[in-house]
């Protein structure tokens, strides 16, 4: 029994942990949010055989290794390289490198991202915001690198960490405050971007 369980375990980390480690990486650059080992494990396994349709030259390499080499080598297979994959993975949705392409070639597709929310937060730009709660009430407001804005989906509040004034000019005066918005309370936000960032964007080449 304790041999049947060692092999099962030895399947279940050749199989799964590579699709796990770069299903697991990609969400990083995304939502952060995973399926469960039981509704996930026909995705993570389909990735796995994947990346191990891509790495199988690898294989050849290694069986002529043995000791340290070999488990190194395998050490990169399972774990490092797909961390690099899902990294890789990840940065593609989050800059549109594909859809660019795809875009070019005439190629509509359905976005990575299901939620808008999702969408808008997923880079982590700073820039100031106006939000307008169901009660009529407004919260102006920075958000920046000390700010938070939710990734679950049953679960969209958001804390911005700078709050304004807003008077009847729309003249924004800071306040020595914050300010926590929960779930169910907003009714839209308005974005302004960064100046910033916006200097930094046009810096690069």
């Amino acid at each position: 029994m304790e041999l049947l369980d060692l092999e099962k375990a030895r399947l279940f980390l050749v199989l799964a942990v590579p699709g796990i480690v770069i299903l697991y990486m990609r969400s990083q650059f995304l939502t952060g949010r995973m399926l469960s080992l039981m509704e996930g494990l026909i995705a993570y396994v389909t990735v796995s055989l994947v990346y191990y349709a891509l790495v199988l030259p690898a294989f050849a390499w290694l069986e002529q290794r043995t000791g340290i080499a070999a488990a190194a080598l395998w050490f990169l297979i399972v774990l490092a390289g797909p961390a690099i994959v899902g990294a890789l993975l990840g940065l593609n949705v989050r800059k549109g490198w594909s859809q660019k392409v795809l875009r070019r070639l005439g190629i509509s597709t359905v976005h990575p991202i299901s939620a808008a929310w999702d969408w808008r937060f997923s880079g982590g730009e700073a820039c100031w915001v106006l939000a307008i709660l169901k009660n009529g009430t407004r919260w102006a407001g920075y958000l920046g690198t000390n700010s938070f804005m939710s990734s679950d989906p049953s679960e969209r509040d958001i804390y911005i960490q700078q709050v304004y004034e807003l008077d009847s000019k729309s003249q924004w005066t800071p306040r020595d405050s914050s300010v926590w918005i929960a779930h169910g309370e907003i009714q839209s936000l308005e974005f302004w971007p960064d100046g910033k960032t916006q200097q930094q964007e046009k810096a690069q080449p």
